[in-house]
């Protein structure tokens, strides 16, 4: 179990080392259309779409890292004031009632959707740029299953927890 985790854990670093580098490319996307918009009044038809597919890409293959820090928003109104085993066992049990069933249905939905795309050639339509939508949900699909991963590796802690009443890591 110990080797699995390191291995889950380590994807969802590595991953989140370089997902973060989409900030900076966000970041160059934004300030090229504001300088072409606001001082050469050349608007971009190509950067709304793209800085929408690089958020996206960010966020969904970011939340691996999030969790595997345990940086996702929660209220913490009681659950700051359990023990470490009343923590474990709030997360094992909402992990099986709503964790991984949300994780289900969104690589379900995500493949569905990433499939269709595929299949029809679908285009993203904001703009009159029109890129290919497939590739954009690919990896949203990437990053749900990474996701999924990462939160199978947070249950396999926090169920060792619970069982040996120790950290596994």
């Amino acid at each position: 179990m110990k080797k699995i985790v390191q291995v889950i854990n380590s994807i969802s670093e590595f991953t989140g080392q370089v997902v973060k580098f989409l900030v900076i490319a966000l970041i160059i996307v934004l300030c090229y259309e504001v300088i072409s918009r606001y001082v050469f009044n050349n608007p971009t038809i190509w950067a709304l779409e793209t800085s929408k597919m690089l958020m996206g890409t960010f966020g969904a293959c970011g939340w691996a890292y999030t969790y595997l820090y345990d940086s996702h928003v929660r209220v913490d109104v009681l659950y700051t004031r359990f023990s470490r085993r009343g923590k474990a066992w709030i997360n094992v049990i909402m992990s099986i009632i709503f964790l991984f069933p949300i994780c289900i249905i969104l690589i379900y939905t995500g493949i569905r959707w990433a499939a269709f795309a595929w299949k029809t050639g679908e285009k993203m339509v904001e703009s009159s740029w029109l890129p290919p939508a497939a590739p954009f949900r690919t990896v949203l699909v990437v990053g749900f299953i990474l996701f999924a991963l990462q939160s199978v590796s947070k249950f396999i802690e926090e169920l060792y927890f619970l069982v040996r009443k120790r950290e596994l890591l």
